[in-house]
């Protein structure tokens, strides 16, 4: 059985020389995924943001992308939480985390406007 899409749970996290990728999945595909004992990383990844890096004194270009369909019921939450996707890919840039400390300090992490916490 179903249950509401309420939140959002970060599966993806990359950090390459001159990019950082942060995706998250929906409450929903999360559970399905971890009950059936995988790590959540297969739930599909609904949205994702990216921070890149031009190098030689330019801005940081940021980007946003979906893999949700208007009409699909993920898609209002999936744009709800960019900024907070935005904030974990800038606090993995501002300390300097590798991609395997990013992974262990954000995989997993609950995105949760009614708790307001990530």
């Amino acid at each position: 059985m179903s249950k509401p899409i309420t939140h959002l749970v970060v599966n993806y996290v990359r950090v390459e020389e001159s990019m950082i990728h942060v995706g998250a999945t929906d409450n929903e595909r999360w559970r399905w995924d971890t009950e059936e004992g995988e790590s959540g990383a297969d739930a599909k990844t609904i949205v994702f943001v990216t921070l890149t890096d031009q190098g030689k004194g330019y801005a940081v270009a940021e980007g946003a992308g979906f893999h949700c369909a208007p009409g699909d019921p993920t898609r209002v939450v999936a744009m709800s939480y960019l900024l907070e996707l935005f904030e974990i890919a800038w606090a993995i840039k501002n300390n300097h985390l590798d991609d395997q400390a990013a992974r262990e300090k954000y995989f997993g992490s609950v995105l949760n406007k009614a708790n307001n916490t990530h």
